[in-house]
Formats: C-alpha cells, structure tokens, sequence
C-alpha cells in the first residue's frame, strides 16, 4: 500500500509548486513584467505620465509542472502494477 503511496509524490509536489508560484493556466514564464508609472516630465506629474515596463528574471511554473507531475505519477503506478502482476505469474 505505501507503493501507491510514493507513485502520487511527483503529482502532489508538481501540484504544490504550481501553486505556490500562483495556480496560472499558461506556460511556465522566465520573467516577469513589472509595470510603474513614471511622469513624462520629471516632478511634474500633472503633465501626464508614462508606464515603464521592466523585466526581473524570475521562473515561474506554468501549467505544465501538475501535468508533468501527473504523467510522471502515472507512469510510476503502472510500473508498479506491471511488477506486482509479474510477482504473481512467473513464466513458465
């Protein structure tokens, strides 16, 4: 029983990384936009302002990581379930 217990870490901790990084529903991202609005004209703001956009080198897991891990957990419960019936039939 702990087998099938330890084929579900990959999923639980893909899921647990996905959202811990914000649950989106997009591919994983290497940065991050940062917006902030700046004046046009220093110190005179009630001219108009402007947004600068900047980019932080962040990764951030996207959809995929639950999938993967999900995949990955699959394929490890039907390793297991291959060699218990294995177990049980030798070849004769």
């Amino acid at each position: 029983m702990l087998r099938f217990f330890f084929t579900g870490i990959p999923f639980f901790l893909g899921t647990a990384l996905w959202l811990a990084d914000g649950a989106r529903f997009s591919f994983w991202a290497t940065s991050v936009e940062i917006r902030e609005e700046v004046p046009i004209i220093e110190g005179m703001p009630e001219l108009g302002t402007q947004t600068k956009v900047s980019w932080r080198e962040e990764l951030i897991c996207g959809l995929e990581t639950p999938i993967l891990g999900f995949l990955l957990s699959g394929l490890f419960f039907l390793f297991t379930i291959l060699k218990k019936r294995s177990l049980k039939n030798p070849p004769t």
